[in-house]
């Protein structure tokens, strides 16, 4: 008869290897129900660690929880964001926990990826960012006994989603332009549909067109600009729109990165921002800060200390419901003013 193993008791009862490690150390991070659950199985299984190693001087344990997103969102200052909570998160915790960082560059990389981590136990649980998960995959994941959480702006999803709603985002950023008597408002985005299935821009697309509508403004397809999720993008964009007869005399940019874009292309036509031309961003990253960018903030930095605090509650044999996270709200600075016209 084969020995049992540390495995054969996490999949006994059905939970994670660093689970059943914590429990047998004593670690006081596990649930009493968790805890007796392996204990239970410990005993049915008749588990005997080895005792050669128990000897060996111990170091202490390091288990990681995952990180899996697009290489291309690395390059986005809410990832940065994002990745500053999830670290906080982990260093106020009393587990001996380390990130580990996976990418994935296509639908069928994600899937590799996560037939990858989930064969190969090398967390204790997984963030997933901006991807959306199929049925099966997550159901490859619970039966690995991986807990898991996105960051992503997803509804209605049978798995634990932490984010704001961007189509709302989108509407009370041109909202307030509307209200400050702007008519001539431009949307400058990413592309609305990719091969990843992120809906980012698309989402906030839909609550600017919201607005306009509400306050009815004809929604002119001349001021809707799209292209990659870049700085140089959105210079080249604004640079096409000031030729406009009518150029718009505020712009919506979905991300700040983008707003930096325009503003740079504004004042380097001479335009004044925010005299002549008033910007809004989007995130409310530390760039927005100082810049002194008008912008919606979707927290961040909270969303990712919220989300891994909660994957380590799983982690740990909890099954509360998932934290919310408050809603995206204006933060006002110095790049938004009413039209020149309203104020002669």
């Amino acid at each position: 008869m084969s020995r049992v193993t540390i495995k054969d008791v996490a999949r006994h009862a059905g939970v994670g290897l660093g689970t059943v490690s914590r429990v047998m150390n004593n670690h006081p991070r596990v649930s009493p129900e968790t805890r007796e659950r392996v204990l239970k199985a410990i005993r049915e299984l008749g588990f005997r660690p080895n005792a050669t190693a128990r000897r060996l001087p111990r170091k202490a344990e390091l288990h990681y929880i995952g990180v899996i997103t697009h290489p291309f969102l690395l390059n986005y200052h809410s990832i940065s964001e994002r990745l500053r909570g999830i670290q906080t998160a982990l260093n106020n915790s009393s587990q001996a926990l380390e990130l580990a960082l996976f990418s994935a560059s296509s639908a069928a990389h994600f899937d590799s990826q996560l037939q990858n981590i989930t064969q190969a136990n090398a967390v204790e649980g997984l963030l997933i960012i901006d991807f959306d998960l199929t049925d099966e995959q997550a159901q490859r994941l619970q039966q690995a006994h991986i807990p898991f959480v996105g960051l992503n702006h997803l509804r209605g999803r049978s798995w634990p989603c932490i984010g704001t709603d961007n189509e709302y985002g989108g509407y009370i950023a041109t909202r307030y332009l509307t209200e400050l008597g702007h008519r001539r408002i431009a949307y400058i985005g990413d592309n609305m549909v990719d091969e990843y299935g992120f809906s980012t821009s698309q989402e906030r697309y839909v609550g600017y067109k919201r607005a306009l509508a509400e306050a009815q403004i004809h929604l002119n397809s001349r001021y809707v600009r799209l292209g990659d999720h870049s700085y140089q993008m959105a210079y080249d964009i604004t640079e096409s729109l000031l030729r406009l007869a009518q150029p718009p005399t505020a712009i919506f940019a979905m991300s700040d990165l983008q707003a930096a874009g325009i503003i740079a292309a504004l004042r380097a036509a001479g335009v004044n921002v925010p005299g002549e031309v008033s910007v809004i961003g989007y995130d409310d990253t530390e760039l927005a800060m100082a810049m002194g960018l008008t912008t919606i903030c979707q927290h961040l930095e909270q969303s990712g200390r919220l989300a891994a605090t909660y994957l380590m509650e799983l982690i740990a044999g909890g099954n509360a419901p998932p934290p919310v996270l408050p809603s995206a709200h204006l933060v006002v600075r110095q790049t938004t003013r009413p039209p020149m016209h309203r104020l002669s």
